[in-house]
């Protein structure tokens, strides 16, 4: 694929995210409707595996994290520490990673983030559950909630087509027609078999 191809079906990927996500949750538009959230900083790295966090904290100070979901993109990573953090944990409760940021205003008086950080292919078996917190207290996702969740990808434009909670996703008539054309993420990537 030519520099590009590759260019536009990242630009693609992006703007199915972005619009899948927003027609998933209210605080999500917020959040991920920003072409870059004010924290993130620098110019994303090449693409490689890496999981996608997001969330934030409702007007009403509760806070809110989704279900991570392991892609091929570039890492976007806070560019200064704050007072919320999001950590990945084993089973054990180890922490695997740990990252400190400040979420970004959203017009609505809520505050949203949206990270995607490099990808260890051991977390795939590790990876327990996410760990949001921050002054308003501590959000989870562990892997039965992560599980709940789906991604789906068409494969011909690697284009966001749905993001799903607690049952099926639903899919373009092109896409329900040549099933080989979709690619399913589960929430908290999940280990093989």
């Amino acid at each position: 694929m030519n520099g590009s191809a590759m260019c536009t079906r990242r630009v693609a990927v992006r703007a199915g995210l972005l619009a899948a996500v927003a027609a998933a949750a209210p605080l999500a538009a917020g959040i991920l409707a920003q072409e870059r959230p004010p924290e993130a900083s620098g110019e994303p790295t090449e693409e490689s595996t890496v999981l996608m966090l997001w969330g934030g904290v409702r007007a009403d100070g509760e806070l809110v994290l989704e279900p991570a979901f392991a892609y091929e993109g570039r890492a976007r990573g806070p560019g200064a520490p704050g007072d919320y953090r999001v950590r990945g944990l084993d089973g054990e409760g180890e922490t695997l990673f740990s990252i400190r940021f400040t979420p970004g205003e959203i017009s609505d008086g809520s505050k949203g983030f949206s990270y995607s950080i490099p990808f260890d292919a051991a977390w795939t078996e590790a990876l327990d559950r996410l760990e949001l917190s921050g002054p308003e207290g501590v959000a989870t996702v562990d892997r039965e909630a992560g599980a709940r969740a789906m991604m789906v990808i068409d494969r011909a434009t690697g284009q966001v087509r749905s993001i799903a909670r607690h049952g099926a996703a639903t899919l373009p008539a092109e896409l329900e027609a040549d099933s080989s054309r979709v690619r399913i993420l589960r929430g908290l990537p999940r280990p093989p078999g």
